[in-house]
């Protein structure tokens, strides 16, 4: 029997041989990090779009740890006149808080722990401002993971970040500039245990001391700041999500859910504290 001139001239397509699938080249980012600094106040979809192309994690922390080194420093030299007054207002409350006494000598005693504390709070501030936002984007992570988002830790994690540098650099000049117009009687009462109540940006600086704790926490997180802070970051989360399918009012209602935790949590603090 005679053989066909080429046996596999009719071989099955599969098998020819697949074409190699080509790496999809990565588009570079369009922005600097000083452009995307003023782009999440002025253009945050556009900023965030090219987060999306190329998510960058060192530059918004250099900026959040500058911030808070700059405002930390600024608060203990507005009150280091009367921080043997304030500190002692404070350990003789949480001591009547537990229904207990103090003597002088231990008043002392703790006097001088918290204000040896208190010469590294700019320190250990700048070192935990970029846990507490990797925290929170592992929160937001959890939630794009249940709205189906197809995106990464990283690109959540720089939104986060570049968000909180770009609204931070607004709030905390508002803080220094009422910080720095205190007269002596506001930095001897200032709470600086949370010292963002008295910024005229929310309406826990408009109540005075009778308000009940948890009110004044609620009212206090009534914020313009923090009303700013979840539009930007629904912009930013729905940018990075990987889906046209997901929208910003898709992407709000997880961080208004955490936020709400958050302002219940505050609450619940606050009256603990009393």
């Amino acid at each position: 029997m005679d053989q066909p001139e080429n046996q596999f001239e009719h071989a099955p397509a599969y098998s020819a041989p697949l074409p190699q699938q080509q790496d999809v080249p990565v588009e570079p980012a369009r922005m600097n990090w000083f452009q995307r600094l003023v782009g999440v106040l002025l253009s945050p979809t556009e900023t965030f779009t090219d987060v999306n192309r190329k998510p960058t994690i060192i530059a918004p922390i250099i900026v959040v740890v500058i911030l808070v080194l700059a405002t930390v420093s600024l608060i203990n030299w507005k009150i280091s006149p009367y921080i043997d007054e304030i500190m002692r207002a404070q350990i003789k409350k949480q001591v009547e808080r537990q229904g207990a006494t103090v003597s002088e000598e231990q008043l002392q005693q703790q006097l001088q722990i918290a204000k040896t504390i208190n010469k590294f709070t700019p320190i250990i501030g700048a070192a935990f401002v970029p846990i507490i936002y990797l925290i929170i984007a592992g929160l937001f992570a959890l939630g794009m993971m249940m709205i189906q988002a197809k995106t990464t830790f990283k690109r959540i994690y720089s939104v986060v970040l570049w968000t909180f540098a770009g609204i931070g650099i607004i709030s905390n000049i508002i803080f220094w500039g009422v910080l720095l117009m205190k007269d002596d009687e506001g930095l001897r009462t200032m709470d600086v245990q949370d010292p963002t109540a008295m910024v005229p940006t929310n309406l826990g600086a408009l109540l005075g001391s009778g308000v009940s704790p948890a009110i004044k926490a609620l009212a206090g997180s009534m914020d313009i700041i923090s009303f700013w802070t979840i539009a930007v970051l629904s912009i930013g989360l729905a940018a990075v999500s990987g889906s046209k399918k997901i929208k910003p009012g898709k992407t709000a209602v997880i961080v208004i859910g955490f936020w709400l935790i958050y302002v219940l949590g505050k609450m619940g603090l606050a009256v603990l504290r009393g």
